[in-house]
């Protein structure tokens, strides 16, 4: 049974405060998100409800409820200035909720797709150092946490300046001595190869798919699955890039992630 949508002025009971509903702003996969405001002190949050877009059967609800409480637990773990702000799960009237930071601004997609132009690169570099040091404050927690799915949809830019990280669906923990993840999850195009069941994920696969992103950034173009950019490749669809930024994307986007930098902060630092 569907339920219904929650209208504006409904007040949900959350276990730290209560929260009313102003109005829908989007749909994922995984849950459908209002703009709501915590009564206690007039903050405008966001509420994200599980509502799976296709889970078909109980099997596939307790999959998507166990998905949704993991994302959840993992971000109310983090604490980053670049990584939305969590404040709790709850259940309210059967139905699950995740209380968030509200972020104002656009994502990097709709921006690089409203100007119908890549991005300068003075701009995709800023952005970049950004994005790498959010995978670096994520590949040094204990255990290490691997993202998994960077590409310039999962990132908001907001009016102050810094980006948001905004998505934690298939982020997962490293497990050491492990051969493979169990599911294959991520965006074709920007996940490497090992992420398509060939292999466990760690800090080189978000290396790869933070040059994907940065690839898409520089060119406006997506990403070909499984292929690393050639040399000339990116300067032919944006000429302000250097050729020392563009040999950064190609070495990210190795193939065989022994080919690939270590680790973001290696990245960063090229």
């Amino acid at each position: 049974m569907v339920q219904d949508l929650l209208q504006p002025g409904t007040l949900v009971e959350g276990k730290q405060a209560t929260y009313e509903v102003l109005s829908t702003v989007g749909r994922g996969g995984m849950g459908l998100v209002y703009r709501a405001r915590r009564q206690s002190d007039q903050l405008v949050v966001a509420l994200k409800e599980m509502r799976p877009a296709e889970a078909k059967t109980g099997e596939d609800l307790k999959e998507a409820r166990m998905l949704f409480e993991q994302e959840a637990e993992l971000l109310l773990s983090l604490k980053h200035p670049n990584i939305v702000g969590a404040h709790e799960i709850f259940e309210w009237q059967g139905r699950a909720f995740f209380v968030m930071e509200f972020v104002n601004g656009v994502g990097i997609e709709k921006r690089l797709r409203d100007a119908n132009a890549p991005a300068f690169e003075q701009d995709g570099l800023v952005w970049g150092v950004q994005m790498a040091r959010v995978l670096h404050y994520l590949h040094t927690r204990q255990p290490p946490i691997i993202y998994r799915d960077l590409k310039p949809e999962n990132v908001i830019l907001t009016p102050e300046g810094p980006i948001k990280f905004i998505d934690f669906g298939v982020a997962r923990t490293y497990k050491a001595r492990k051969a493979k993840d169990t599911v294959a999850i991520g965006t074709y195009g920007y996940a490497p190869p090992e992420q398509y069941g060939k292999g466990q994920t760690d800090a080189r696969s978000d290396v790869y798919t933070l040059g994907a992103t940065m690839y898409h950034i520089l060119t406006n173009l997506g990403p070909i699955p499984l292929r690393t950019p050639e040399v000339g490749q990116i300067q032919e669809h944006n000429p302000s890039v250097k050729p020392e930024t563009e040999r950064v994307i190609i070495k990210a986007m190795q193939q065989d992630r022994a080919k690939r930098y270590t680790s973001a902060a290696e990245l960063e630092a090229a």
